[in-house]
Order: C-alpha cells, then structure tokens, then sequence
C-alpha cells in the first residue's frame, strides 16, 4: 500500500522523546511510526466519543417526543411504534 505522507515537524520534551524512543525500540519500529499510530488512535477515540455522544443525545430527543410520535403515527400501523 502506498500512503501519501506530509512532513510535519513537532516540538516534544526531553520526557516524551525519550518515551517516543523506548517504545519505539520496544515495538522494533520508528518515532515516525510510533507517531501515528499514537495519534490513529487518539483520532479514532475522539471521533468515537463525538458518535456515541451524538447517538445519545437523540436518544434523549426521542424519549423527550414518544408521546408526540405515538400520536402521530398510531393510526397508521406500518408507522405505529410498538413497546
């Protein structure tokens, strides 16, 4: 697989170079390596947390609204919501 890769250059502490190059010898791998898949991760994590908060927030809108939908819809049966 081929990646398209940008160079981006950070500033890191004497603390966390030497945490970067531990786990990257540790793993057998790069800084640069280590790098992304650190920040995969954190990324990955982020936007799970902003799904599941968004899948929480409507569930709140439609326990808010049952009532509201349940009249609506309770004289159509393929629309009648069924507890």
């Amino acid at each position: 697989m081929v990646r398209c890769m940008h160079r981006t250059n950070i500033y890191l502490t004497e603390g966390q170079q030497r945490a970067l190059d531990a786990r990257a010898r540790a793993t057998g791998t790069s800084r640069s390596a280590v790098l992304r898949a650190v920040l995969d991760e954190a990324l990955a994590t982020s936007i799970e947390r902003d799904d599941d908060e968004v899948v929480l927030a409507f569930g709140e809108l439609a326990d808010r609204y049952l009532e509201v939908a349940d009249a609506l819809f309770a004289d159509d049966p393929d629309l009648r919501i069924d507890r």
